[in-house]
């Protein structure tokens, strides 16, 4: 599987410290969310958020598949992040994924933006 990573600062930090309030962990996934891939991409999110991320915008505009086991890991993560005092939020999720969010009702556990922009913004506020 592979996960692409950047890093978002919405702020600006004064030491050296890392102040996770500041940054936003973008994960793109790519292709598609399985039961082959799906243990590691909950390795993945669970270490990130252990390590102390608290703002995770996964970015879905390359994914073309997700099955119960992929969107399970981010339920999951989600409810972890949540303890953490932080939050999992997904954009750029195609109509076909979406389809499969909306018979679940995924949208009213994990906040779904239609863009990249709206995602970020909306950080501003956790």
């Amino acid at each position: 599987m592979n996960i692409i990573v950047d890093l978002l600062k919405i702020s600006q930090t004064a030491s050296n410290k890392i102040d996770f309030s500041t940054v936003i962990f973008k994960i793109e996934l790519t292709q598609k969310v399985d039961i082959d891939h799906s243990k590691d991409l909950w390795i993945f999110l669970k270490t990130l958020i252990s390590g102390g991320a608290q703002k995770i915008f996964v970015d879905m505009k390359n994914l073309g598949y997700i099955d119960s086991s992929g969107i399970g890991v981010l339920i999951n993560a989600a409810k972890l992040a949540r303890k953490q005092k932080g939050d999992i939020i997904l954009a750029n999720v195609s109509d076909e994924v979406k389809g499969i969010f909306k018979v679940i009702n995924l949208e009213n556990f994990i906040k779904i933006y239609n863009s990249e922009v709206d995602a970020i913004n909306s950080y501003r506020y956790l």
